[in-house]
């Protein structure tokens, strides 16, 4: 028998879905088709699926362009938690996050900031790539992850160029793109006409914007089928010659994931079950524990991967910049 959660869950994949495939901005009414059930009823399910955290988005990120760039620095000071407070007050800061592991903070910006502390890596953000999470469980995540390993022969390897960079180039971008950017970052289906009003912008320079934002950004809608808070967030560095193998891989897992390139590092932002990243139970010997260390071993081992590190996510801070 199907539980009222498991409906609301199967309902919101769907909403997922239908974000991702057919219009971030789509019409209350044609959700509320396609989930058989009347406008008021889906207008809920859909505000539910996006505050208890089982949808993340429509969302907008810019792109790599010259005009739009982002700086990434990822570094270890002394004192993080004073200068994660410090950072909020930053309005060059776009986004950072405090963290444990190979780097304690994550900062990205709108130009290179100093701060001190060994820095790890830093530079600019290449666009967003981000991964549609299959429907299916971590052990099948995971068993397909092995296959897709033990299946690989460097020599038939194709570079797809998934993740792409436009540092030496621009794109048109006024005071009221970057006004229209940041109110709908976080949200891309925000109501249009408070907007238009609060800024005195235009509704043909509004819909105009919004015609052509895929080319000046990314438009991410994430999901996570048992909500963000079950999970744990990584940060994940790799130095990699195959790249396009490494995110075709861990776009397996069930989650939403982010890759990103700084420098000549590839970057996957990922929310991990737990079972799967720690040893909760010594005298568990089922597929589970320990396995994402255990397949980052198996691809060091396999030289797909020369390197890899990673950091345990622990507070972050974003702004509407």
């Amino acid at each position: 028998m199907t539980t009222t959660l498991e409906y609301r869950r199967r309902q919101y994949r769907i909403i997922f879905e239908i974000f991702w495939y057919r219009n971030p901005r789509v019409y209350i009414k044609d959700v509320a088709s396609l989930l058989q059930a009347d406008p008021s009823a889906t207008s809920r399910r859909m505000r539910e699926a996006v505050e208890e955290g089982y949808i993340a988005g429509p969302q907008v990120r810019k792109r790599s362009f010259l005009n739009l760039s982002e700086y990434v620095c990822l570094v270890n000071s002394m004192r993080p938690v004073k200068s994660f407070k410090k950072l909020m007050k930053d309005m060059d800061i776009t986004y950072h996050a405090m963290m444990n592991g190979f780097a304690n903070l994550w900062i990205t910006s709108n130009k290179r900031i100093d701060i001190k502390g060994e820095v790890v890596v830093e530079g600019l953000r290449s666009d967003y790539h981000v991964s549609f999470p299959p429907n299916h469980s971590w052990d099948t995540a995971v068993r397909k992850i092995q296959e897709k390993i033990k299946a690989f022969n460097p020599e038939d390897h194709e570079s797809k160029g998934i993740i792409k960079t436009h540092w030496n180039e621009t794109v048109p971008w006024d005071s009221q793109d970057e006004t229209l950017f940041r109110e709908f970052k976080y949200n891309l289906r925000k109501r249009v006409t408070p907007i238009m009003r609060e800024h005195h912008i235009s509704g043909e320079k509004l819909y105009k914007w919004l015609g052509r934002l895929s080319e000046c950004c990314t438009i991410t809608t994430c999901y996570y089928p048992e909500k963000f808070s079950s999970y744990d967030s990584f940060l994940y560095m790799f130095e990699t010659d195959y790249e396009d193998f490494i995110i075709d891989l861990f776009s397996e897992l069930p989650t939403s994931s982010f890759f990103f390139k700084v420098s000549d590092k590839l970057f996957l932002y990922a929310q991990v079950a737990g079972r799967l990243v720690k040893l909760i139970d010594a005298r568990d010997t089922g597929i589970g524990q320990l396995q994402i260390p255990l397949l980052m071993e198996d691809l060091l081992e396999r030289e797909i991967i020369k390197s890899e590190s990673h950091t345990n996510i622990e507070s972050y801070w974003g702004k509407a910049l």
